[in-house]
């Protein structure tokens, strides 16, 4: 089981803020994981970066576009059940969005390695 992360919180980058943001040796994956809206696992601070990890990667970040949001009770790689399907298939997390709308966690699953349609909300989620 993956650990639990202390600190969950956003990373709104954008191209135009220019690439000092970045560490160079993750500017290209950052720009391609296309970041806004995405929530990482803040793992450590390092020599003024900030270390994130978002799905099953990590990347060196300047601290001063970080936003903490709440802590989450599922963290990328754990295993969760649809809520009304407790019997149902066991499903491992593999994305994490933040609607602004709903100021609360999304969701994405895979089973196998089939990602499955669609975002879940946390209400929709328990711990297999």
């Amino acid at each position: 089981m993956p650990k639990k992360s202390l600190e969950f919180g956003l990373y709104s980058w954008f191209p135009g803020y220019g690439y000092a943001h970045i560490h160079p040796a993750n500017r290209r994956e950052f720009e391609q994981l296309e970041p806004h809206n995405k929530v990482f696992e803040k793992v450590s601070e390092i020599n003024g970066w900030l270390l994130l990890r978002y799905a099953d990667e990590e990347f060196k970040v300047r601290p001063d576009l970080f936003t903490s949001i709440s802590w989450l009770p599922f963290t990328f790689g754990e295993w969760v059940k649809p809520a009304n399907q407790p019997t149902g298939p066991v499903a491992e997390i593999t994305d994490i969005y933040w609607s602004v709308s709903d100021d609360a966690p999304l969701f994405g699953l895979r089973v196998g390695k089939q990602k499955l349609d669609g975002m879940y909300r946390l209400a929709q989620l328990q711990a297999a």
